[in-house]
């Protein structure tokens, strides 16, 4: 399984998915809680409309973002990558062991309030999605 996490220019997470400079991608063994391989994935456009496909075809499955629209979060599914929103700021190192760990601290999603994933169960599902692909 492979997780995204969108990134600054200065590698630091981006709290909106919209405002990624980057992503770095970490394969992880769940059952081990073990991370096997980590990368840098740099779209080669700015428009985040365009990342989905990019992502998926580095295999991501899951998208850990603070802030991301409805839209951003419906073209994602529409790839296969499954999103979790309302992740609190925090090294992307962490945020992936704190999901291996089933104990990823979430608050509200600043872009709509809501979040889902087929992942864990204590995430919710989506409800009042506005259409803004960037997010």
């Amino acid at each position: 399984m492979k997780i995204a996490i969108p990134l600054t220019e200065t590698d630091e997470f981006s709290s909106h998915y919209g405002a990624a400079a980057k992503f770095e991608v970490f394969e992880v063994d769940p059952a081990q809680r073990a991370v096997r391989r980590r990368m840098i994935v740099v779209p080669a456009e700015t428009e985040p409309c365009a990342w989905p496909p990019l992502l998926r075809a580095a295999g991501v499955n899951l998208l850990l973002a603070g802030g991301m629209g409805g839209g951003a979060r419906h073209r994602m599914a529409e790839h296969g990558v499954d999103v979790v929103t309302g992740v609190a700021a925090a090294a992307p190192e962490a945020l992936v062991a704190a999901w291996l760990e089933n104990r990823l601290v979430r608050g509200d999603n600043s872009c709509d309030g809501s979040g889902h994933s087929r992942y864990h169960p204590h995430v919710y599902p989506p409800g009042n999605e506005h259409c803004h692909c960037g997010g």
